[in-house]
C-alpha cells in the first residue's frame, strides 16, 4: 500500500505503509492514507525543509554523538568494539492521552512485580497456592536461594523497571518482555533527546514535549533515602555508587553516563570490599562507607563467596551484607527471576490475585512447557509460534518457526518433548513501524550483508523499519513513577523482525506530547543536563584502583618516551655511519 499525500515527493518517495503491520505515521481513513494527527504538525515542519538541510541536520546529530562519545559495545563487530551510537533524526511520538493508557499498565506491572519478588524471597504463599509453579521458580538459576529471607528498605525489591513493548496489527500494546534485574536504556535515551533536542530545536519547543529531566533527579534523589536505617550520622549523606562489570561491557558508556550526570563514582567490583558485613570503597583516603549501590552486573556475578565463585565481577561477602541489612542493592538480589518469558501466561491471574485487578496490558500470548497442555498446544501450533528459552543458562535466541525446514522443526520439536521444562513457545506477531529518515542512500543502522550502506534510497526520504519501545519505572517514596517517553529502537533492515542493538538496530528519541503548553525551567530547556542534588555534589578521593592505574600509565608513558628517545638516537647514529661509509675513499 503506498501512502498518497500532499506532500514533496522526494520525502516518502520510498516509503510504504504495510497492510500487515500498524504504522506510526500514517492511517487509512476510506480509501485515502493520511498523517496521524499527533504526527501533523512536526511531519509538515520536516516537510518544509530543504533536502540539504535536512542532511546538514543529521550530519550535525552525528557529530554530536561523536563528539559526546556515545557508543554501544558489540562483540565481533566488524566495525570494531566501540560503535558509534545510531540515531534516527525523526522522533517516535506518542499522544498525551495515548501514554497516559501505557503509564498506568506499566505502573501496575512494576507493583504487580514488586509483590511477586517480596513474596518469592519472603512467605512464598504465591507457591504454596499454586499460582506460580515451584518447578519454574525453583528451576531457575536467577532464583537466589541465598537472599530468601532478607529484607529490604520498605518492602522495595524493585526500584527501576523496564517493559519492552510491541504493537500489534490492530494498533494494542503488548508486553513481549520484562527487565527486572539491570534495566539497561535509561541513560541512552535521556542521550538521546539531549541530542536530537539541539538537531530540531525549534520543532522540539514547537511540539511540546515532556521532559525527562525531572524523572531522572527523582531517581537520584530516591536513591538517597534508601540507605539502611542507622548507617549514618546527623550530618552524614549516603555514599552512593554505580557498580559495572568494566569497560568492556556492551552498555558501559550508559554506566558513565548516569554516574557522572547523577554524581556517583562508578566502581567496579575490585572497588569494593566487605569488612564486619558492611560495604565499603577503596580510596586513597581509607575506606568510605558504602550505603546503596546501583548495581549494572547481573545477579549470579555479583558475589563469589556465595553465587557464582568464577565471578571477577562481583563483591565478595555482597550477599551477607545485604542479608544484615548494612546495604541497599538496586534491583534487589534476585530480581532477575522474573524475566523468565515462561512467567508472562500466569500474570493475569497473579495481578487479580495480588493486586484485585485486571492486568491493563497483556503479554504476547505465551506457553510455557512446562506444563503439559501449554506443551501439548506448542507441539501441535509449532510452525505457527517462536520459541524462546526459558531459563537464561541455556544462551539461545528466539527461533521462528515458520522459517526452519521440516527436519528442523522435528527435531526442535523432539527437543521440546524431551525437554520441555526448558522452553518458551510466543505467539508470532508483526510489531509496528515507524518512519526513518535516510540522507544520501543511508538509513540509520541499516546495512547490508557485506557491512557497507544500502542505496536504495537517494536524496532525502522516510522508509518504514519496524519498531519497539522500551518503557522505564522508578520507584520513589510516592509509589512508582514512568519516564515521559523510552528508548525506541529500530529494526536494522526492513525484513528484519528482531529489533535488537546487538544486531545492528538503531535508536529514536521517544517524544510524548503533552495535553497542555509545557512551561520548562531554564535548566531543563537543554535536555540531559541535571541539576545538582540539594546536598550538593559529594567529592570522594581517587579509589585505590583508579590511582593505581594512573601510576602505571604514568610508568609506562615515561618507558615508552625514553624507548622513543633511544630509537631516535639510535636511528640518526646508524644514518651518520651509512653516510661515513660511503663518503670514505677505496
Amino acid at each position: 500500500m503506498q501512502v498518497q499525500l500532499q506532500r514533496p515527493p522526494e520525502l516518502l518517495a520510498g516509503y510504504t505503509a504495510r497492510p500487515d503491520r500498524y504504522d506510526e505515521l500514517c492511517q487509512r481513513i476510506g480509501s485515502v492514507v493520511v498523517v496521524r494527527p499527533h504526527w501533523r504538525d512536526f511531519f509538515h515542519g520536516v516537510a518544509a525543509m530543504p533536502p540539504e538541510e535536512l542532511s546538514a541536520r543529521r550530519a550535525a546529530l552525528r557529530r554530536q554523538v561523536h563528539e559526546n562519545g556515545i557508543t554501544y559495545n558489540v562483540y565481533a563487530d566488524p566495525r570494531g568494539f566501540q560503535r558509534p551510537w545510531e540515531l534516527d533524526l525523526l522522533p517516535f511520538m506518542l499522544p498525551a492521552s495515548e501514554w497516559a493508557q501505557i503509564e498506568a499498565a506499566v505502573i501496575q506491572r512494576a507493583t504487580l512485580f514488586n509483590h511477586i519478588l517480596a513474596d518469592l524471597y519472603g512467605e512464598q504463599r504465591l507457591l504454596q497456592e499454586g499460582l506460580i509453579p515451584p518447578a519454574l521458580i525453583y528451576g531457575h538459576s536467577g532464583f537466589l536461594r541465598p537472599l530468601v529471607g532478607a529484607k529490604q528498605p520498605g518492602d522495595l525489591f524493585l526500584h527501576l523497571y523496564a517493559a519492552d513493548l510491541a504493537r500489534s496489527p490492530d494498533g494494542r500494546w503488548w508486553v513481549v518482555a520484562d527487565r527486572t534485574q539491570a534495566p539497561s536504556g535509561a541513560g541512552y535515551a535521556l542521550e538521546n533527546r539531549s541530542v536530537l533536542a539541539r538537531a530540531l530545536p525549534e520543532l522540539y519547543r514547537a511540539t511540546g514535549v515532556q521532559p525527562l529531566v525531572p524523572f531522572f533527579e527523582r531517581f537520584r534523589d530516591n536513591l538517597a533515602a534508601l540507605a539502611p536505617a542507622g548507617a549514618l550520622g546527623d550530618d552524614e549523606d549516603p555514599l552512593i555508587v554505580v557498580l559495572t562489570p568494566g569497560p568492556y561491557n556492551e552498555t558501559y558508556f550508559e554506566h558513565a553516563f548516569l554516574a557522572r550526570e547523577m554524581g556517583f563514582p562508578l566502581v567496579e567490583g575490585q572497588d569494593l570490599t566487605v569488612r564486619d558485613e558492611a560495604v565499603f570503597l577503596r580510596t586513597l583516603d581509607g575506606l568510605q562507607r558504602v550505603h546503596v549501590i546501583l548495581r549494572r552486573v547481573d545477579d549470579i556475578w555479583c558475589d563469589p563467596l556465595e553465587l557464582r565463585e568464577d565471578s571477577a565481577l562481583g563483591v565478595a561477602g555482597l550477599v551477607a551484607a545485604v542479608r544484615a541489612g548494612k546495604v541497599t542493592v538496586a534491583n534487589a538480589l534476585g530480581s532477575g527471576i522474573l524475566e523468565t518469558g515462561a512467567l508472562l501466561g500466569y500474570l493475569p491471574h497473579l495481578c487479580e490475585a495480588v493486586l484485585g485487578q485486571k492486568l491493563r496490558m497483556p503479554s504476547v500470548a505465551t506457553w510455557w512447557c512446562g506444563e503439559p497442555a501449554a506443551r501439548d498446544y506448542a507441539l501441535q501450533h509449532l510452525r505457527e509460534l517462536v520459541v524462546k528459552p526459558a531459563y537464561p543458562k541455556l544462551g539461545a535466541g528466539p527461533v521462528f518457526c515458520r522459517d526452519l525446514p521440516e527436519a528442523e522443526l522435528a527435531a526442535l520439536a523432539a527437543r521440546i518433548a524431551a525437554r520441555p521444562f526448558d522452553f518458551v513457545a510466543q505467539e508470532m506477531v508483526n510489531i509496528s513501524q515507524a518512519p526513518v529518515l535516510a540522507v544520501d542512500g543511508e538509513a540509520p543502522g541499516e546495512r547490508s550483508a557485506d557491512g557497507r550502506r544500502s542505496a536504495d534510497f537517494p536524496g532525502c526520504s522516510m522508509v518504514a523499519r519496524n519498531v519497539a519501545l522500551r518503557v522505564f519505572v522508578a520507584a520513589g517514596a510516592d509509589g512508582f513513577r514512568v519516564l515521559p517517553g523510552g528508548l525506541t529502537r529500530v529494526a536494522s533492515g526492513s525484513d528484519m523482525r528482531i529489533v535488537s542493538m546487538q544486531q545492528g538496530g538503531s535508536s529514536k528519541d521517544a517524544w510524548v506530547l503533552s495535553p497542555t503548553a509545557v512551561e520548562r525551567p531554564p535548566q531543563h530547556i537543554v535536555p540531559g543536563q541535571l541539576a545538582p542534588p540539594p546536598g550538593g555534589l559529594r567529592r570522594l578521593g581517587l579509589s585505590s584502583r583508579v590511582a593505581e592505574n594512573f601510576f602505571w600509565l604514568g610508568r609506562y608513558s615515561e618507558r615508552a618516551d625514553a624507548a622513543a628517545r633511544l630509537g631516535r638516537e639510535t636511528l640518526a647514529r646508524l644514518g651518520g655511519l651509512a653516510g661515513g661509509a660511503a663518503a670514505a675513499p677505496v
